[in-house]
């Protein structure tokens, strides 16, 4: 019988416990180093794990200015970036954090060129490129930058740690119950 008591404890703490994998870009349209050639007015981001919609991204010129954001919209594992106008030529980073659904935050960046290209092909493109000129001095109060939002409580997400941790205190809550009989038997 004590034997197959063993036999159960040793099965019970050999049971894999699934591990929360810290959520990192492994795709991204552009790509890291990308030479981009044609009107990009959007930005494709895909995580190895899920993301939660908290998550965010910053895009830098080569001036380290920022560049105006219309949307960032999360489809766990996916971020997407949608640009106020597409990107003039030159050097840009993609700044990223993200709130896994492990709870953790990471953080990191890729950086990609723009080279010229025709404006009627990001006309054609169905980009955000606006035909009438704008009045610089009428908009001048009006800005439509993305704004970072602060994590408030409704945006957290539920800590998932007890998933983890669970398993390991039922087994361990078995094996002390094994423990003290196989005690208690001895001393007997």
């Amino acid at each position: 019988m004590n034997k197959y008591v063993a036999f159960i404890l040793i099965f019970l703490l050999l049971l894999p416990v699934p591990v929360g994998a810290h959520s990192y870009v492994i795709d991204s349209n552009p790509a890291e180093g990308a030479v981009v050639e044609e009107a990009l007015d959007e930005m494709v981001l895909t995580f190895n794990a899920g993301i939660e919609s908290v998550s965010t991204a910053t895009v830098y010129n080569d001036k380290r200015e920022e560049v105006a954001i219309e949307s960032i919209e999360v489809e766990s594992p996916v971020l997407k970036i949608g640009l106020v106008a597409p990107l003039i030529p030159g050097s840009y980073t993609v700044k990223w954090k993200a709130l896994g659904e492990d709870t953790h935050l990471t953080e990191g960046s890729f950086s990609f060129d723009v080279l010229a290209y025709e404006l009627e092909d990001a006309i054609e493109e169905g980009s955000n490129v606006e035909e009438e000129p704008v009045d610089i001095e009428e908009n001048s109060e009006q800005t439509d930058v993305y704004e970072e939002r602060p994590v408030v409580e409704e945006d957290t997400v539920e800590p998932s740690l007890g998933r983890f941790i669970l398993p390991i205190l039922i087994t361990g809550a078995i094996a002390l119950v094994f423990l003290v009989k196989y005690m208690i038997k001895r001393i007997r």
